[in-house]
């Protein structure tokens, strides 16, 4: 299996005892219900979006850029990114909580609606008020 088979790279990559670390964006290509691959680092952007994935497991640790994994079958942030440099766009998925979202949002935090009353939701309204 060929990354590129899986994923658009715009950049360069390598891996690590089995985690791919990426200098530059990741855009997934193909539908799938769990990502084929185990990330640790991307410095742009993650976009997972308008797939089938029912899990974030293999999601970076980190990104640089935006994460995205609005429109998918998630019912769990559970497995998504601990920190993003960017926005984090989780809507259009089956989510009833935020509980094992990222833990830091350096840019908006797009869910639906019906999810801003969570705790998740207002820790990180607060946390963006103090760094505006």
């Amino acid at each position: 299996m060929k990354l590129e088979d899986y994923f658009r790279i715009n950049g360069t990559y390598e891996l690590v005892d089995g985690v791919y670390n990426v200098y530059g964006d990741v855009l997934i290509i193909i539908d799938c219900e769990k990502l084929p691959v185990k990330f640790g680092i991307v410095t742009g952007h993650f976009d997972c979006s308008s797939n089938k994935l029912e899990s974030l497991e293999g999601c970076p640790i980190s990104v640089g850029g935006d994460f995205y994994c609005y429109k998918n079958n998630l019912n769990s942030l559970e497995g998504s990114t601990i920190s993003v440099g960017g926005d984090f766009w989780c809507f259009k998925n089956n989510l009833t909580s935020l509980e094992g979202s990222t833990i830091s949002v350096d840019g908006y935090f797009v869910c639906d609606e019906h999810l801003h009353n969570t705790k998740e939701y207002r820790k990180y309204m607060i946390m963006r008020k103090l760094r505006d």
